[in-house]
């Protein structure tokens, strides 16, 4: 109860600061996609045989919303939650495990390990591996901080962007245009034109037709 209330309490606090959505769809379109997608994809992943709540499935696609916003406006960019949802869904199908890369990796984004105690140390936020488990706790807001960085320093080019979540900064700062287009890059974009693509073939009806979809599912 204390743990829900907290999550709350921050969540308002963040929508409250960033009441002026930064994106090309509404806040709610983008949430019950993004919970749909969320729901779908972890019902049938092959790395898990745990049942995510649609309550929990809830909170992550907010926090996925919200951190996005926060951080777009804290970091002066504009970072797309629907990108961080393609790239946690190609890292780990929405599964926070900790035994990922042999234990090198963690939580539901995947992150090593060792960036994930660099954005601590840089947020002066206590880091252990619990909270980063959680993903509604450091790990989707570690993921969504670490891609804002990298739209700052690649001035959003998105190419550039996801592949220094799965290669690192300076491995994406060193690769011309044709060593970019690796297999990662090609799922996470694929990921990322679908869900666009979804999104904007029922136009205004999107935010009603994904929150139908997204009760159907068990």
């Amino acid at each position: 109860m204390k743990y829900r209330l907290s999550y709350i309490i921050l969540m308002f606090f963040i929508i409250l600061s960033c009441s002026d959505d930064l994106y090309a769809y509404e806040h709610q379109v983008l949430e019950n996609y993004i919970a749909y997608r969320i729901k779908y994809i972890h019902n049938i992943a092959y790395n898990s045989n745990i049942t995510l709540s649609k309550d929990r499935v809830r909170e992550y696609a907010n926090s996925i919303v919200a951190w996005s916003n926060y951080y777009s406006k804290e970091l002066d960019v504009v970072i797309d939650p629907l990108l961080i949802t393609a790239i946690i869904e190609t890292e780990t199908n929405f599964v926070s495990r900790a035994d990922y890369d042999q234990g090198e990796s963690i939580g539901i984004s995947s992150m090593r390990v060792d960036t994930a105690k660099w954005i601590a140390k840089n947020m002066n936020v206590d880091y252990n591996k619990w909270r980063m488990l959680d993903a509604t706790d450091l790990g989707i807001r570690f993921t969504v901080y670490y891609l804002g960085l990298a739209y700052q320093q690649y001035d959003g080019e998105i190419n550039k962007v996801i592949i220094s979540y799965n290669q690192g900064f300076s491995s994406a700062n060193n690769k011309d245009i044709d060593q970019l287009y690796n297999n990662y890059l090609f799922k996470v974009l694929g990921r990322y034109n679908y869900y666009k693509k979804r999104i904007n073939s029922y136009g205004t009806s999107a935010t009603k037709y994904f929150a139908y979809k997204f009760s159907q599912l068990e």
